[in-house]
C-alpha cells in the first residue's frame, strides 16, 4: 500500500497551514492549493476528503460544488497546526530546549561550573526528567499546548 500521508494528504495540510498563516483566512480557496502543491487536481480534492475526516479542517468556511468538489475549504485545526509544524508540541519544546542547553554548556565564554551545571540539565531533561518536562511544557492539567 503506497503512504498516502507523506505523498499526498500532509503535503495539501502543508500547503492549507502555509496560506492561512500567510492570509489568516477562514476559507481558503482551493485554487491556491493547487498552485501550491502542483499536485493533480483529483489527487488534492481526495486529500481534502481525508483531511476533513480526520478532521483536520475546520466546517466553517467549506464550500462545496454541486459535483461534489472543494471550492473552499476552511480554517484548519489546532492540531493540523501541528502535525504541518505551523504549532509547536510539548515534545518539539523540550527538543529546543535541551539543544539550547547544550549548546549553552559548550560555550567556552561560560564559566566552567555553569557550563557543566547547563550539560546537566540538558541530560536529566532528555533523560530521567523528560516525562516531567513534557507534562509542564503542556501546561495546566498538560493542556495548553495541545488546547485540551
Amino acid at each position: 500500500m503506497d503512504d498516502i500521508w507523506t505523498t499526498r494528504d500532509l503535503p495539501v495540510l502543508k500547503a492549507v497551514v502555509r496560506i492561512f498563516m500567510a492570509t489568516g483566512e477562514a476559507n481558503i480557496d482551493v485554487d491556491y492549493v493547487y498552485r501550491l502543491t502542483r499536485m493533480p487536481k483529483a489527487d488534492v480534492q481526495r486529500a481534502l476528503r481525508a483531511l476533513y475526516a480526520q478532521p483536520f479542517l475546520q466546517e466553517a468556511g467549506k464550500q462545496v460544488q454541486a459535483n461534489g468538489e472543494f471550492w473552499y475549504v476552511g480554517a484548519p485545526t489546532g492540531e493540523a497546526l501541528r502535525v504541518a509544524g505551523a504549532w509547536p508540541t510539548p515534545e518539539n519544546l523540550l527538543e529546543r530546549l535541551v539543544a539550547a542547553l547544550e549548546n549553552a554548556g559548550e560555550d567556552e565564554a561560560r564559566d566552567p561550573e555553569d557550563r557543566n551545571n547547563l550539560k546537566r540539565a540538558a541530560l536529566w531533561l532528555s533523560g530521567a526528567f523528560s516525562q516531567v518536562a513534557l507534562g509542564a511544557l503542556g501546561g495546566a492539567g498538560g493542556n495548553i499546548i495541545s488546547g485540551g
